[in-house]
Formats: C-alpha cells, sequence, structure tokens
C-alpha cells in the first residue's frame, strides 16, 4: 500500500527523490521490525492433503460457488458480458473485502435494509476502487453501466445481507 501511494510522488525520472516527496513523507516512522521468529518442521515422506472445505477465506461451499455460477451466467446473457471463473474469485474476494469491514457490519445490523444499503452502496464502489487493479474490466462495467451495477448490486446486497444471518457467521 505504502508504494502504490508514493508511486504517485514519484518522478520516473530522477535518481534522488523530489523534495516535495521527502517532506510529505515520513520515513523515519517507517521500521523494518521482526516481530516473531521460528522453524517450520517437516517430515519426509509421501502425505496426503485434505481439500479445504467450509466459508470463509479458506474456501468456499457447492452451494456458494453454484450461486456465484448463476450471477456470472446470468450477467453474461443479460448485458453480453463474457465473465469468466477469474470473475468468480474477484467476487468472493470483493465479499471477503466486505465481510471484515466492522463498519458495514454494524450498519447492516443496526439498520433498516435501505438505510444499510446506502452505506453498502458506497462501501462496495469504495471496495471496487481498491481492487481495481486485480479485474479492472469488471470494476469498469460496474462504474459505466448503471442497469449492469444495478442489478449485481442488488444480487449482491441480498447474498451480503443472507451471509450475515447464517448461524455461521453470528
Amino acid at each position: 500500500m505504502f508504494a502504490k501511494f508514493l508511486g504517485r510522488y514519484l518522478l520516473v525520472d530522477g535518481p534522488t527523490l523530489p523534495v516535495e516527496v521527502q517532506q510529505a513523507i515520513d520515513m523515519e516512522s517507517y521500521k523494518l521490525q521482526r516481530v516473531a521468529q521460528g522453524k517450520i518442521s517437516l517430515s519426509r515422506g509421501d502425505g496426503v492433503v485434505d481439500p479445504i472445505s467450509g466459508r470463509g477465506p479458506q474456501g468456499s461451499s457447492a452451494e456458494e460457488m453454484e450461486a456465484l455460477s448463476l450471477i456470472i451466467k446470468e450477467l453474461n446473457e443479460r448485458f453480453g458480458t463474457d465473465f469468466t471463473e477469474e470473475d468468480k474469485v474477484f467476487i468472493l474476494q470483493l465479499e471477503e473485502r466486505l465481510a471484515n469491514d466492522t463498519a458495514l457490519l454494524a450498519s447492516m445490523r443496526g439498520n433498516p435494509p435501505e438505510n444499510a444499503r446506502l452505506t453498502f452502496d458506497h462501501v462496495v464502489t469504495d471496495r471496487l476502487q481498491d481492487m481495481m487493479d486485480t479485474n479492472f474490466k469488471f470494476y469498469k462495467r460496474v462504474t459505466d453501466d448503471q442497469d449492469f451495477a444495478k442489478y449485481f448490486l442488488d444480487w449482491f446486497f441480498d447474498r451480503f445481507r443472507a451471509g450475515l444471518k447464517s448461524p455461521e457467521q453470528e
């Protein structure tokens, strides 16, 4: 993140940092610090790795993937897009970021759906901008096509609200 923001201030053709950058960034407040040290011991030989199952960052359930497949198919048919399996991963990453946003979760749990929706749309837009480099095609479609954005955000809001009500997340 630091490099991303620093890149905005750097000139390409200069061996040293411009004075403006040196004044705007306090490099002395950044330091490299080891917080842990250890070894990982692995045993030699053949082993079996069990597949990942469950919800959250470690994996998605089959029902969840099916719902994502259906929305990707619906978006492709309805709007003439050509979204792929990578776009499902992008949606899951977006969903994961939203699930980790404490302000959004508080808004979703403490407000009626119409008020929570305003917060949801704002946070989704911010997260899409953060993830723009990951999937620019999807980001551009959501920001350029209002019909597409409305359909996707309606579906995504309903999916997110339903996920909050599941016993796994409460």
